[in-house]
């Protein structure tokens, strides 16, 4: 672990397995107890006092000068991350390779920051700036935990706060190589890593007195345990939560080769495994079997194997727990009535170690109250339901406790943006989808139970700051 810039050894340990060969392992790092927490956010609280004190500017350029070592070792960490995550080795350089670029945008708002909103008032003049919490808790989530950490960790030090941060128990060492990189430019204390179990350490660290701000990316019942802790001490939440995005098509658009390959990457990108993935496809009667067939010869070009082997374009999920949960629920829809088309080839090195490999699966004729519909599934199963009212595939597409993203496609945009707007979704794309369609200078999060709060653009900085209005009195 990372605590005041000085390696913690401990005397037990978690293995990091990788998912593709399970047998392997690939590192293993300590296991923290509540006393290690207890630590680092001591530290923290002590490292942030001068820092707080800079302004945005001088924080921003500092940062920017750390932010610029993860341009280093970019191959030898993707492979890493490969290993322990699952991931194809162009999804995990796509994932480091983008961590300067990104946050070089929030380091771009650090002037807008600084000045702060001047109002007149009767007497005089108000100011209102921004001031950090103090010490933040980050909690980052195994999927993408470079650019999930990243972007808690940037954005908290920014606005002037320390960091303890919690990597991913499964696949936290690509993320600590990178973290210890950065911190290395920045001052002592300012970061600290604490490793470990979520039911071992997660209270010690969202419930402590002097943690005034929690950061969270995970499942809803762990969001609710967290929210449960926060509440003894009334703490601020950014929470990004799961989400069972809706992918309406119209009959108008063109079943090219382009846009049913964009639609597919955004269903299986990473197995399926990413939050604001399409995760129900909702089509016109009349051109359903067009449609399926155009889907299909596209994910049928998928190829499943280890991500570091030549020609994959599909890696494992992420742990057993996974694959046996993806199983189950597209074995209870085919239970249910429902089609099962399994698609895409399999490179020889599925069988060489018993990962936790899954097909690129589509389901059909499958009713809306089955859990591979109801619930997120995060795995390469896609649902596709057919409608012929369009107003009935809105309804049914907001028909979920989920609502981070949505998605329309057709050849008319403006037509469907109109549509779009009546999305219950925090983010809302016409004829694109998920993480490659995202712009990162907007605020992106989600309603309902996918979440509190806004990441990215100048939104993304207020969450880890809060508001102090100062009005003058001039007589």
């Amino acid at each position: 672990m990372l605590i005041d810039g000085e390696d913690v050894i401990v005397s037990d340990w978690i293995e990091v397995r990788n998912p593709a060969t399970p047998d392997e392992v690939v590192g293993f790092v300590p296991r923290a107890t509540p006393r290690d927490v207890q630590a680092a956010v001591t530290v923290a609280k002590s490292a942030q006092k001068e820092w707080g004190s800079k302004s945005f500017c001088t924080r921003a350029e500092i940062l920017s000068m750390a932010i610029d070592t993860l341009r280093k070792d970019v191959e030898e960490r993707a492979v890493l991350l490969v290993r322990e995550n699952g991931k194809v080795l162009s999804e995990a350089l796509g994932e480091i390779k983008a961590i300067p670029a990104r946050q070089e945008l929030a380091f771009g708002l650090a002037p807008e920051l600084d000045a702060g909103k001047f109002f007149e008032n009767a007497n005089g003049q108000t100011k209102v700036s921004y001031r950090p919490f103090g010490v933040v808790a980050s909690i980052v989530p195994w999927n993408a935990p470079l650019s999930l950490g990243f972007g808690q960790l940037v954005s908290a030090l920014l606005a002037g706060n320390a960091v303890v941060l919690k990597p991913p128990e499964s696949c936290p060492l690509t993320l600590m190589w990178s973290v210890r990189m950065f911190a290395e430019r920045l001052p002592r204390g300012l970061v600290n890593i604490v490793t470990g179990y979520p039911e071992e350490i997660g209270d010690a660290l969202t419930r402590h007195p002097d943690v005034g701000k929690i950061a969270f990316t995970g499942s809803i019942p762990a969001a609710r345990r967290i929210m449960a802790g926060a509440a003894d001490t009334i703490k601020s939440l950014t929470l990004e939560l799961g989400g069972n995005d809706p992918a309406v098509i119209l009959p108008d658009l063109d079943l090219t080769d382009e846009t049913m390959d964009r639609m597919a990457r955004a269903v299986f990108r990473m197995s399926g495994q990413i939050c604001m993935a399409i995760k129900r496809i909702y089509v016109p009667a009349k051109i359903e079997g067009r449609f399926l067939d155009r889907f299909s010869r596209s994910v049928d070009r998928m190829v499943l194997g280890n991500g570091l082997r030549d020609g994959v374009t599909m890696g494992p999920l992420h742990t057993r727990k996974s694959l046996d949960r993806a199983t189950r629920l597209v074995a209870d829809a085919e239970a249910a009535g429902a089609e099962v088309i399994r698609l895409g080839s399999i490179d020889p090195s599925v069988a060489d170690g018993g990962g936790y490999f899954m097909q690129p699966t589509v389901v059909t004729s499958v009713s809306d109250d089955v859990e591979l519909i109801v619930d997120e599934q995060f795995c390469p199963a896609i649902p596709v339901s057919k409608y012929t009212d369009i107003d009935d595939a809105v309804d049914r597409a907001n028909q979920s406790v989920f609502a981070l993203g949505a998605s329309i496609w057709s050849a008319d945009v403006e037509s469907a943006a109109k549509i779009a707007r009546r999305f219950e979704a925090g983010t809302v794309f016409v004829n694109a989808h998920g993480t490659e369609a995202v712009n990162r200078r907007a605020p992106y999060g989600g309603m309902k139970q996918s979440g509190i709060g806004r990441k990215s653009g100048i939104e993304g900085i207020l969450e880890y700051s809060e508001a102090q209005t100062l009005s003058t009195f001039l007589g």
